[in-house]
């Protein structure tokens, strides 16, 4: 074998590892962003938590300043108008506690179902850049041999194979004269 030979089959081995050294850098670039994602999904489930607690502490507030207006007016808190101010205030806190608690169920369910995605679009990184390399690889491969490279054989004493036949260099230098 010459040295040109070797060289490109050193070549197209080279590009063959750089493109799995590739992949395996996009692969852990993936895997960052989807801990990231993680991480911002889980800021914002728990800001939906404390939205709900707001909630709640607003809703004692309402319900303790209620019972304190009723008893300083001498009614009862289980009388009329008071008792139908503590369930409205109660039904209300109620609304805004199953909106913030299905915001987090939907934050978790999306930041799982992100997580998931960037996840296995991560580990799908090496084995196509491995199927792409040695594809890639063994077209090199054929192509040096096409060349007559791995064979020894001179370009002038080859033959060329198409759809139409199979030529020698001279068969084609003269149908390119249009001999």
């Amino acid at each position: 074998m010459n040295f040109f030979t070797i060289l490109s089959v050193a070549s197209s081995a080279t590009q063959l590892f750089a493109s799995f050294q590739q992949a395996a850098a996009m692969r852990a670039y993936y895997q960052a962003q989807a801990d990231v994602s993680r991480l911002q999904y889980q800021q914002k489930r728990i800001e939906a938590k404390e939205q709900a607690n707001r909630v709640l502490r607003d809703a004692n507030r309402t319900l303790g300043s209620t019972i304190a207006q009723a008893a300083a007016g001498g009614v009862l808190s289980s009388d009329g108008s008071a008792f139908l101010n503590q369930l409205t205030t109660l039904r209300n806190a109620a609304i805004d506690l199953n909106a913030a608690d299905f915001n987090v169920n939907i934050l978790s369910s999306i930041s799982d179902l992100q997580y998931n995605n960037i996840t296995q679009t991560a580990n799908l990184q090496i084995p196509g850049a491995l199927l792409n390399s040695l594809s890639g690889f063994g077209t090199d491969l054929v192509n040096i041999n096409q060349s007559g490279l791995l064979s020894g054989k001179s370009k002038k004493d080859m033959d060329f194979v198409t759809s139409r036949g199979t030529f020698t260099t001279q068969d084609l230098e003269n149908m390119d004269r249009g001999l």
